[in-house]
C-alpha cells in the first residue's frame, strides 16, 4: 500500500471515529430526552388517576367515562389501578391487553416508582399509600411520535455519516497526494540524476521544513557519491597507468632478448632490469594493499595497541637513516611529561609507524640537504607531531590534492614513487581520529602537522 493511500485511510478512520462518536452521543441524548419526557407525561397521567380515584374517591365508572371523552389521550393509552391484594379495581381502554406480573407490582411498591418498557409500550408505575393499604397505579402508552422521530434521526445520521466519511476519504487522498508531491518530485529528479546528469541537485526551499532538510541531506549524499565516483575513476586510471609502464618495459625487454642470440652478460642485464621492474610492481601492489586495508569501519578492530610515540619516532629515525646515508633525521621531544602515560595513545602501532615513516622519508627525500626535523609535543588530550624540511615549497594549487591517491605534482614527478604514500598517511591519521595539515610557502620550511588524540 502506498503512503498516500495509507495516510488517506488513517485520516478517514480518525475523522470517522470522531464523527461516529458525536453522532452516537447525539442519538443517545435525543433518545434519553424523548423517553424521559414521555415517562414524565405518563407519570402525570398516573398521578392524576390516583388522585381522583384514591384520594378524592371519585366513582370508577365516572372516571372511565371521563377518560373516554378526554382529547389529550396518548396513543393507545391505558391506566390500571391495583389494590393492596394486587386486584384490578380500575382500568381504562379495556380492549387493550397489557399483562403485568405480580413481581412488577411488588417491585413498584418497594421502589415507590418504576419506569420501564414492555413490548412496544412505555410503562410508568407509582405507589399510593393510604390507610387501607398500598395502591399501585400504572399508566402505559405508545410513544408513536418519539419513536418515529428516533427512526428518522438514525437514518439521517447514518446517511450523513456515510457522506462525511466519503468526503473525508477523498479529501485525505487529495491532500496526502498534495503533501507527497515534493517526495514524488524528489524521486523523479534522483532517478534522472544517475546516470544522465550527475551535477544536478534537488531544490532546497528556504522554509526549512522536513522536505527541505531531506533535500539537503540527499544533495550532500549525492556530492559524496559523485566524489566517490571521481576518486574511483581517478584511482583506476592511475593504477592502470602505473601498472602499464613496468609491464610494458618487461614485455619489451623480453621481446628484444628473444629477437637475436646474445651473450650471457646481456641476458643477465635484461634479467636484472626485469627484476627491477618486478620489484616496482611488488612495491606498488604492497602499497595498494595497505591503502585498501585502512578503512574507517575497521577502527574498532585495529586500534587496540597502547603506543609510546617517543619510542616510535626513535625507531623510525633509525629505519629512515638506514635507507640512504644522505638522510638525516633530527628529533626534538621538548619537555617530556612526568607521567609516562601521557607519552602513549591508543591506536595501531604498525599503522602509525607506516604513516610517520612515509612523512619522514618524504621530508628527507624532498629536502635540499636530506635533513628532516621531527618535533613532538605531548599535551593532556593530544599528541602533536611536526615534520619539517628545507626543500622546495609545495605549490599552492597542488596542496588541496596531495592527499589524494596517485596524485603527483610536477615537483614530485621526477622522483621515484607512485603518489600513494600521503593518501595512506591521511587515511591512517583519520582512522585514529586525528588530523593532518600542511604548511608550505616559498622561502619557508615545509611543515606537515599531525594531531593525534590521546
Amino acid at each position: 500500500m502506498t503512503i498516500r493511500n495509507r495516510l488517506a485511510l488513517r485520516f478517514t478512520g480518525l475523522v470517522s471515529s470522531i464523527i461516529l462518536l458525536a453522532f452516537v452521543s447525539i442519538y443517545a441524548f435525543c433518545s434519553y430526552f424523548i423517553s424521559s419526557d414521555f415517562y414524565r407525561r405518563l407519570d402525570n397521567k398516573a398521578n392524576t388517576m390516583g388522585d381522583m380515584l384514591i384520594r378524592h374517591r371519585l366513582d370508577a365508572p365516572l372516571i372511565q367515562q371521563l377518560s373516554r371523552i378526554r382529547r389529550d389521550q396518548l396513543p393507545n393509552q391505558k391506566i390500571s389501578v391495583f389494590n393492596n391484594r394486587d386486584s384490578l379495581i380500575l382500568t381504562t381502554n379495556e380492549g387493550l391487553s397489557l399483562p403485568l406480573s405480580a413481581k412488577i407490582l411488588t417491585e413498584i411498591r418497594q421502589r415507590k416508582r418504576k419506569d420501564f418498557q414492555q413490548q412496544k409500550y412505555y410503562v410508568s408505575g407509582i405507589r399510593f399509600m393510604t390507610a387501607s393499604g398500598q395502591f399501585v397505579v400504572i399508566a402505559s402508552a405508545e410513544n408513536t411520535y418519539g419513536d418515529a422521530f428516533l427512526r428518522r434521526l438514525i437514518w439521517a445520521l447514518t446517511g450523513l455519516f456515510c457522506l462525511i466519511a466519503g468526503i473525508t476519504a477523498f479529501s485525505g487522498w487529495f491532500f496526502a497526494g498534495d503533501a507527497l508531491e515534493p517526495m514524488q518530485k524528489i524521486d523523479r529528479i534522483v532517478n534522472d540524476i544517475f546516470p544522465h546528469n550527475r551535477d544536478e541537485r534537488l531544490v532546497v526551499n528556504r522554509e526549512g521544513d522536513e522536505i527541505s532538510r531531506l533535500s539537503a541531506t540527499i544533495n550532500r549524499l549525492l556530492d559524496r557519491v559523485v566524489e566517490s565516483f571521481r576518486m574511483q575513476r581517478m584511482f583506476v586510471a592511475n593504477v592502470s597507468h602505473e601498472l602499464k609502464n613496468p609491464l610494458t618495459q618487461i614485455s619489451s625487454q623480453l621481446e628484444v632478448s628473444l629477437l637475436n642470440q646474445r651473450q650471457p652478460e646481456a641476458y643477465r642485464q635484461t634479467i636484472r632490469s626485469v627484476l627491477d621492474d618486478v620489484g616496482d610492481l611488488a612495491s606498488l601492489t604492497r602499497e595498494l594493499l595497505q591503502l585498501s586495508q585502512v578503512n574507517q569501519e575497521d577502527a574498532t578492530d585495529l586500534l587496540t595497541d597502547v603506543v609510546r610515540l617517543d619510542e616510535v619516532v626513535w625507531d623510525i629515525r633509525q629505519e629512515v637513516t638506514a635507507i640512504n646515508p644522505r638522510y638525516q633525521v633530527i628529533v626534538e621531544l621538548g619537555t617530556l611529561p612526568d607521567d609516562p602515560d601521557k607519552l602513549t595513545l591508543h591506536g595501531n602501532k604498525t599503522l602509525l609507524c607506516t604513516a610517520l615513516k612515509n612523512l619522514i622519508e618524504n621530508a628527507c627525500k624532498f629536502s635540499d640537504d636530506g635533513r628532516a626535523l621531527i618535533d613532538v609535543a605531548f599535551g593532556d588530550d593530544r599528541i602533536t607531531v611536526r615534520i619539517q624540511n628545507n626543500g622546495q615549497a609545495i605549490p599552492a594549487v597542488d596542496q588541496p590534492y596531495i592527499f589524494e591517491p596517485f596524485y603527483r605534482s610536477r615537483q614530485t614527478a621526477e622522483v621515484r614513487g607512485y603518489g600513494v604514500g600521503l593518501s595512506l598517511v591521511e587515511r591512517i591519521v583519520r582512522l585514529h581520529g586525528g588530523q593532518i595539515s600542511v604548511f608550505s610557502q616559498e622561502g619557508q620550511t615545509t611543515v606537515f602537522r599531525v594531531e593525534l588524540p590521546r
